[in-house]
């Protein structure tokens, strides 16, 4: 499998914002969003095989055992992942995938205890038939594993919030709300202005950014 980096850090979004853990960040993405933060994952990273990968979150992890999968889009490594991630959670690891919602998870959801999804809104700019995969979405809701992270850049983007909630029968304690924002100040803004009381007002939670607002990899 093809990989960007493997690191050592804290969680900054989501239900295990704050939390230590190690980063697997997968390469290549099969959407570009507008705002992407992590562009250097389309492309480049480095061919492992799956026991190089698990040797090295076990070096970098040292006594860690919270493992979060990033990209790009992780889920593009789904023959990888099954056996990799097989053999971390049999070693004890609290597993989380961060993917975009487009792709299946198929038998993977036996070794993930959580999954962040990411469905894309239409400020990412890309075109609802890439975006949108009612089939695979419907997968993360009925799996019971997941939590659906919308990227919050205007007030308007609360119809379509509420459209994914009503469509796809997601429970709103399983909803999060995070800004659109890439530097600490325009984050508390954002955080102040549109997203806490968008999250207020439907119902839902908020989470920062905590590795832009605080200042980590």
């Amino acid at each position: 499998m093809r990989i960007i980096e493997i690191f050592r850090s804290k969680q900054g979004e989501g239900p295990n914002a704050g939390k230590e853990a190690v980063f697997l960040r997968t390469a290549y993405c099969n959407l570009r969003c507008s705002w992407c933060d992590t562009k250097y994952s389309w492309f480049g990273g480095i061919n492992m095989s799956i026991n190089e990968v698990y040797s090295a979150i076990m070096r970098v992890g040292g006594d860690v055992r919270h493992l979060v999968v990033t990209g790009g889009e992780p889920l593009l490594w789904l023959r990888e992942l099954i056996p990799l991630l097989s053999l971390l959670h049999s070693q004890g690891f609290f597993i989380e995938v961060e993917t975009n919602g487009t792709l299946r998870p198929g038998e993977l959801i036996k070794y993930v205890d959580e999954f962040n999804v990411s469905p894309k809104l239409s400020n990412s700019r890309i075109p609802a038939r890439l975006r949108i995969n009612e089939l695979v979405i419907r997968d993360f809701v009925t799996s019971g594993k997941a939590v659906f992270k919308f990227v919050i850049d205007k007030p308007e983007d609360a119809n379509e919030v509420l459209w994914f909630m009503n469509k796809f029968n997601i429970p709103h304690d399983r909803v999060y709300l995070m800004s659109q924002c890439t530097t600490r100040e325009e984050c508390v803004a954002k955080d102040e202005t549109i997203t806490k009381p968008m999250a207020v007002k439907l119902g839902v939670n908020y989470t920062p950014r905590l590795h832009i607002l605080m200042g980590f990899k």
